[in-house]
């Protein structure tokens, strides 16, 4: 059986790729050991990456004139704001760290100071989304939704104690979040099949770059680092 195009790139990243999966901070999170502290830093930061997210969306929107592919930026739109962000804010809310359960005004919004690392990586998503091809634009957003399943998936058969934790396993490894990856990997190999030799470079570079700014991500978390 011939490898798919999106498989092709996945493989062109698969040390990266396994570094993810086997990070610190996810390994800690499913065994529970995960101190709090470093996952409400990481809500915090993942907060700030879905708002610019949101951005990356409705930019990348106006680089189709194809109304199917329109309505899938929309989907993704909705479901990055809707239910995403409104699943973080929830999960910090249980913590007791939000407005409803302080004297301080203290919320998922509050005090995020994004660190180095996201300030790059979405600031590089926004540039793609506003001078990059519709390819371009694909192969960049890729990694984050189909790592994050592919996370999510592997915690999904451990059972996590941790109740913050295990929705947060539950959310990425949903059967909505495996239909928009799938969604992602078809069109990845549908631009594959009609891409030159260049177009498809193009988009292992953009695949390559978003996955190690995935890893970096991870580690700035775990490290608690802001620069």
């Amino acid at each position: 059986m011939a490898i798919t195009f999106a498989e092709t790139l996945k493989h062109h990243s698969i040390e990266t790729w396994k570094k993810i999966l086997s990070h610190s901070f996810i390994s800690e999170l499913s065994k529970g050991t995960l101190p709090l502290n470093k996952f409400v830093f990481y809500l915090k930061q993942d907060h700030y990456f879905l708002e610019q997210f949101s951005k990356f969306l409705q930019f990348a929107k106006l680089k189709t004139k194809d109304s199917k592919m329109k309505g899938w930026f929309d989907s993704l739109y909705v479901s990055t704001v809707d239910f995403e962000m409104e699943m973080q804010t929830q999960i910090f809310n249980s913590l007791s760290v939000s407005a409803s359960s302080s004297s301080n005004n203290t919320t998922i919004k509050h005090d995020i100071f994004p660190s180095k690392t996201i300030l790059e990586y979405t600031s590089y998503l926004i540039h793609i989304s506003s001078t990059g091809t519709f390819s371009n634009i694909v192969s960049v957003m890729a990694p984050c939704p189909w790592t994050y399943l592919e996370i999510a998936q592997k915690l999904s058969e451990i059972p996590i104690g941790n109740e913050a934790y295990r929705k947060w396993v539950q959310f990425y490894s949903s059967t909505e979040s495996r239909r928009q990856v799938d969604e992602i990997k078809q069109i990845l190999d549908l631009l594959g099949e009609k891409g030159d030799q260049k177009s498809k470079d193009l988009m292992k570079s953009h695949f390559v770059t978003a996955c190690k700014y995935e890893y970096f991500f991870w580690e700035a978390a775990y490290n608690l680092r802001n620069q």
